[in-house]
């Protein structure tokens, strides 16, 4: 599944800045950065013999990708920094508690005052319609045994939005719109993430529908980084499952 991740988010990134032709500096940074600090933490703090850091590697692809293209260096570096941090320290019964990627980005932008921007996930013009690459990564959703969590987000957004739209958002176009417009590298990347996501597939359904309400709601308050905030507090909820109801 590593491998799987990195070659997908990998190849988006590099899709999605050679049609920006921007050279994303920041995203090379992210994931150098995390995987050093991933290797420091195993060696010096866990003791353990070296590996490829591919956790990391996949940690800072994932943040390189939702931070803004030409982020301050010392943004990334922050957020993966608190990332690779609470991987290792902020755990119960030996399971990430928080997305780490999702954590650190929201304090990192928050400090510079940044929105997030998932360049990576950019959609591209054809015959009127904005098509993105994305729906490829639902093949990390099946590796990762979570394409019940990924499809009830993906339903649940998109219900929300035809509901809150009236008449207009249940015709054709706009239900296609809507439907290429879904944000689909959190789907299937961010939310479906093994160590903090459940695993029966009643709970997963929950899951994911419950972040897609907790997400619609922050949108339409206007709350800063929604969707983000929307999977920690998923990740919350999931930690009181494990906590309370099992």
């Amino acid at each position: 599944m590593y491998l799987w991740t990195i070659a997908l988010l990998g190849m988006l990134a590099v899709t999605s800045s050679y049609a920006l032709r921007v050279f994303p500096a920041a995203l090379v940074v992210a994931v150098a950065f995390a995987g050093m600090l991933e290797i420091i933490v195993r060696e010096y703090h866990l003791k353990q013999r070296f590996k490829v850091p591919f956790s990391g590697l996949i940690t800072g692809l994932i943040i390189g990708s939702v931070a803004p293209i030409n982020a301050p260096i010392p943004l990334v570096c922050i957020a993966v920094t608190i990332a690779i941090l609470s991987k290792f320290f902020v755990k119960f019964k030996g399971s990430n508690i928080f997305n780490p990627a999702s954590l650190g980005l929201i304090v990192a932008l928050a400090v510079f005052g940044l929105g997030d921007e998932w360049w990576a996930a950019s959609s591209y013009n054809l015959y009127g319609l904005a098509v993105t690459l994305t729906p490829v990564l639902i093949i990390l959703a099946y590796e990762a045994r979570r394409v019940t969590t990924a499809v009830s987000f993906v339903i649940a957004n998109l219900v929300l939005t035809v509901a809150a739209g009236g008449a207009g958002a249940a015709s054709g176009g706009s239900l296609i719109a809507l439907l290429f417009g879904v944000n689909y590298y959190f789907a299937f990347v961010m939310v479906v993430e093994p160590k903090t996501s459940p695993h029966g597939k009643y709970a997963q359904a929950g899951y994911g529908a419950a972040i897609a309400c907790v997400y619609f709601l922050l949108a339409h308050l206007r709350a800063p980084y929604p969707v983000l905030v929307a999977l920690l507090a998923g990740n919350i909820a999931y930690l009181l499952y494990r906590r309370y109801m099992r």
